[in-house]
């Protein structure tokens, strides 16, 4: 199975890269590869182009891993709501459970 993932962010994001690492840790776990790319989000211009509701914004087979009904398009932090609170990223578990039910894996 061929899996694209893109991790769109902002400059001012921090939390991109260990959504990253976690992304690429459970696809090893789930015994998936996938080809990544990044894309650096710097205008509300991009962020209407790109539909990009936050950063960081995580998409597998170009849909978003964690889709927000009825969230605008706009260049900001996204937070994400986990067992552990608010967070600036998914945790490991959301990001399992989010590709096994998108894949069906």
């Amino acid at each position: 199975m061929d899996l694209q993932v893109d991790i769109l962010f902002t400059k001012d994001c921090t939390d991109w890269e260990t959504a990253d690492e976690l992304v690429q840790r459970a696809l090893q776990d789930l015994g998936l590869e996938a080809n990544f790319d990044y894309w650096l989000i710097e205008s509300d211009r991009k962020a209407f182009e790109y539909k990009f509701i936050g950063s960081p914004t995580i998409r597998v087979n170009g849909e978003d891993l964690f889709p927000t009904k009825g969230a605008s398009a706009g260049l900001r932090l996204r937070s994400y709501f986990s067992d552990e609170g608010m967070l600036g990223h998914p945790t490991y578990d959301m990001i399992v459970a989010a590709l096994k039910e998108r894949l069906g894996v």
